[in-house]
């Protein structure tokens, strides 16, 4: 069984290794990175499209845009830094911290719903909606 620690470190390395390949080849203006199959097949953008170029633009400091790209992203990251810190400290910590919100099923309900919400928004064709679409 890997140790918590070990589980920091190779999310870590993981997660900087990422880091620096979208910010030193943004998504926006390399085409490497793998394309959504969702989109490919229906047309259609599902709720992490965009995320790709959102990150790279986060990585430089261009929240505006990253919004453009994908909200939903840039809504739930405060909420996914959180929850790698709140790992980290139960890691390192004597003293556990509780991630109660995370595992309420009212709050799953509600992450679910807003996702499908945010995927069926984004594809509507009329304004404001439209502006939801990468």
């Amino acid at each position: 069984m890997v140790r918590p620690v070990h589980q920091i470190l190779i999310v870590s390395i993981a997660v900087v290794v990422l880091s620096l390949l979208y910010f030193l080849f943004p998504a926006s203006t390399y085409h490497f990175y793998p394309k959504c199959i969702f989109h490919e097949i229906t047309g259609l953008y599902c709720p992490g499209c965009g995320s790709q170029r959102a990150v790279s633009a986060l990585l430089h400091g261009h929240l505006l845009e990253a919004v453009d790209y994908n909200l939903l992203l840039v809504v739930s990251a405060p909420f996914i830094l959180y929850s790698a810190f709140v790992f980290c400290w139960n890691a390192f910590s004597e003293r556990k911290m509780r991630q109660a919100l995370f595992y309420s099923p009212t709050f799953v309900w509600m992450v679910f719903a807003f996702v499908l919400l945010f995927a069926v928004l984004r594809n509507l064709p009329w304004a404001p909606f439209r502006w939801l679409a990468p």
